[in-house]
């Protein structure tokens, strides 16, 4: 038991990720059947409901909110513990030391605790369902001021939104570490013979993946702890001034909900490839073996990778277009969402000329990948409509975007991933899948999801609004029931075609035939013996190399968080009426001064290292004046309470209070690495290595400080 649950070795972890994610998928078929049924039979009394929601389901039938419920935690499940978790996560933490001959992930401890922050992600989710309330109603966005102000707004809006808040912080804080952990894996652990235009597809875009993830997580991450302070200590980040909501007046001012949906989205739009990219990197790869031939134009997909990677990052306003935005900024965005087909249209183009006289066999594995870019392409063909903020404007709250991004996200993304389920399982279970079961398995999913998306674009056309719970009680949508009725029983027949496949699962993992060593003669080295990976003898400066690669992208990571918080700190001042400047405390900046002088007794204890007697004490007194400055951090907001400045008394003091709370994060944890290193005894001193690590960390710390008190002194 302890090796499976408190391992760190990279294939029993990625294993761990592929069946917590097999059971994130099952919950969210679950709940969109559940949604389906009742946009078809809004009136039917089932007594199961009534037992599972007694609230949201009184009489047995399942109340407008207990659907929006049920929207909420379906997108939420799906999009970030099945799209986010399977393709990067479980197939990543599994085969990317394999591809590139390393041993096992740069850090391995840190590859065990993002598993299992990541379930505890999950259960905290899944623990809104039994809360007072139930689940949240505010869809997988949390728009406020709906997700802001409380139970006020609606069942589930009060512990339950909390709960998904706190889920998605948990899962932020998993996702940065795993990025991390790629990113220093990549760079560093890679064989010594295999340079990285030798890798294989599916780690470049493994690479790209976790460097989306290291940018848009943390502003997730901020945009969080900002609406947990909304909620709960009266802040006003994202809500209104005058605001009343059903029948009572909220007690905030000046904030604006706008302010979430530019930090939501900077991370929203990014995490479309971030559930996308790494299907394409497999496909690529089933494609060219199944194909017999090498991938067609190896750089160019390496650089359209790169480069719908950095367009992902730009394009967030596109999902603003109906918020009021200037239409100089709409055609910005709008240009920028049409530039990226240019990349995705390369890739699209050397698939098939990859196929283009190859060999080519059917294999299941082959047919999901087809079906990836059938179905990419089909979304990406109704991308190019709401791209246009003209055409935009109609869809935007149409079933036309929830057909959209179904495909180009949700069923692509899927596709893929049973695509490397069918040509991985050899790998992972040293069995077979059934082949004949598994084309079934295809063909009735292809078939599916088609009959269920491509409808629901006409719909939208029609100006069927998405997010209503019965479409019953208006004239105007009673022409539209039809296709409802056949959208839904689509959607029962997908859902059960899946249980073809888990049936094919759990039999092959028992029962199936027995793999060889290389069933599909593929020519990655994932499909060599273990003992073969590194042929030569291993580099004894990777440790060290990912050590400064680790630390680099972690700063990268604390550095878009702030950058999260200090855009935030501008737009919120500069669209505010009650500011309010905050006047520091001198301790304050007394607070530099020690984290200046600790930051260069660590250098110069740092250059004694040969040293132990003059190593400890430059680097015992750094701890000390970083003990300092925590207590006089404490200090400071004592005295600010005690003249009545509080996180929710102005929206200047909110920003002083979140910032200088996280930073007390940083600042502590840099406190207990110092005293860690410095407390080891001769035997075990620490590498110099080690020792550079945790300085050039505290070295950042200080210069961290220095930028906030720049912008509180020139702004706050």
């Amino acid at each position: 038991m302890r090796r499976y649950l408190f391992t760190t070795n990279h294939r029993i972890v990625g294993l761990q990720y592929f069946w917590l994610s097999v059971a994130a998928v099952l919950t969210g078929i679950i709940l969109s059947v559940l949604m389906r049924f009742h946009l078809v039979y809004p009136d039917a009394k089932l007594a199961w409901f009534e037992k599972l929601w007694p609230a949201g389901a009184s009489g047995g039938v399942i109340t407008p909110e207990l659907y929006l419920s049920l929207m909420t935690m379906h997108g939420t499940i799906m999009v970030f513990f099945v799209l986010s978790v399977t393709p990067q996560s479980a197939f990543g933490n599994y085969f990317l030391p394999l591809q590139i001959g390393a041993r096992g992930m740069a850090f391995p401890k840190l590859t065990s605790l993002s598993f299992w922050l990541t379930a505890l992600s999950f259960s905290i989710l899944l623990a809104a369902f039994f809360v007072i309330g139930g689940p949240p109603l505010s869809g997988w966005t949390a728009y406020p001021p709906l997700s802001a102000v409380g139970a006020v707004s609606g069942p589930g809006e009060g512990p339950g939104q909390t709960l998904w808040i706190a889920s998605i912080a948990v899962f932020c804080v998993a996702a940065i570490m795993g990025a991390i952990n790629f990113i220093a894996t990549i760079l560093e652990l890679r064989a010594r013979d295999l340079t990285m235009m030798q890798m294989p597809l599916t780690c470049w875009n493994w690479f790209v993946t976790a460097v989306i993830s290291l940018f848009g997580f943390p502003v997730l991450l901020g945009a969080g702890i900002l609406l947990l302070l909304d909620r709960h200590l009266a802040t006003s980040f994202f809500v209104p001034a005058n605001l009343l909501v059903s029948d009572h007046v909220i007690a905030h001012r000046g904030g604006t909900p706008l302010l979430w949906q530019h930090l939501f989205w900077f991370f929203g739009h990014p995490e479309v490839y971030i559930a996308i990219l790494p299907g394409m990197g497999l496909i690529s790869e089933v494609i060219g073996t199944f194909s017999r031939r090498p991938i067609f134009g190896y750089r160019s997909m390496v650089v359209a990778t790169f480069g719908i990677g950095f367009l992902g990052l730009l394009v967030w306003g596109h999902h603003m277009f109906t918020s009021g935005m200037s239409p100089y900024s709409s055609i910005a965005f709008s240009v920028l969402t049409m530039t990226i087909g240019v990349p995705s249209a390369v890739k699209t183009f050397n698939w098939l000329a990859t196929l283009w006289g190859g060999r080519i066999e059917f294999t299941t594995s082959m047919w999901f990948a087809l079906g990836f870019v059938s179905v990419f392409v089909t979304g990406g063909l109704s991308g190019i409509f709401v791209g246009q903020p003209v055409l935009d404007l109609y869809l935007h709250d149409t079933y036309f975007v929830v057909a959209h991004f179904h495909l180009i996200m949700g069923v692509a993304a899927i596709f893929g991933i049973f695509s490397g389920v069918f040509y991985w399982f050899p790998r992972m279970f040293g069995r077979m899948l059934n082949e004949t079961w598994g084309k079934v398995h295809f063909f009735g999913t292809l078939i599916g999801v088609y009959a269920l998306f491509t409808p629901m674009h006409l719909a939208g056309i029609a100006g069927n609004p998405r997010r209503y719970a019965d479409f019953t009680t208006f004239s105007f949508l009673a022409p539209l029931l039809p296709l409802h009725r056949f959208m839904t029983w689509a959607a029962f027949f997908t859902a059960l075609v899946q249980a073809v496949f888990l049936a094919n699962l759990v039999w092959s993992i028992r029962r199936g035939a027995v793999a060889a060593p290389n069933p599909w003669r593929a020519e990655t080295r994932e499909w060599t013996s273990v003992d073969a990976l590194e042929t030569k003898a291993p580099d004894k400066t990777q440790p060290r190399r990912a050590a400064f690669t680790g630390l680099f992208a972690l700063l990268s990571a604390l550095t878009m968080l702030f950058a999260a918080f200090g855009s935030a700190f501008v737009v919120r001042r500069g669209l505010s009426s009650d500011w309010g400047r905050l006047q520091l405390p001198a301790a304050t900046y007394t607070g530099l001064f020690l984290l200046v002088c600790g930051s260069v007794l660590l250098e110069l204890g740092r250059r004694r290292f040969a040293q132990p007697r003059y190593f400890q004490i430059f680097w015992f007194s750094s701890a000390v004046l970083g003990l300092a400055f925590i207590l006089q951090q404490i200090f400071v907001w004592k005295q600010l309470a005690a003249s009545g400045i509080v996180p929710g008394t102005t929206a200047s003091a909110a920003f002083f209070y979140v910032m200088t709370g996280i930073f007390f994060v940083c600042a502590a944890g840099g406190v207990i690495a110092v005293c860690l290193t410095t407390l080891r005894k001769a035997p075990v001193f620490p590498i110099p290595d080690r020792i550079a690590v945790t300085a050039w960390f505290w070295h950042y710390v200080a210069a961290l400080w220095l930028y906030l008190l720049i912008l509180f002194y020139l702004l706050g």
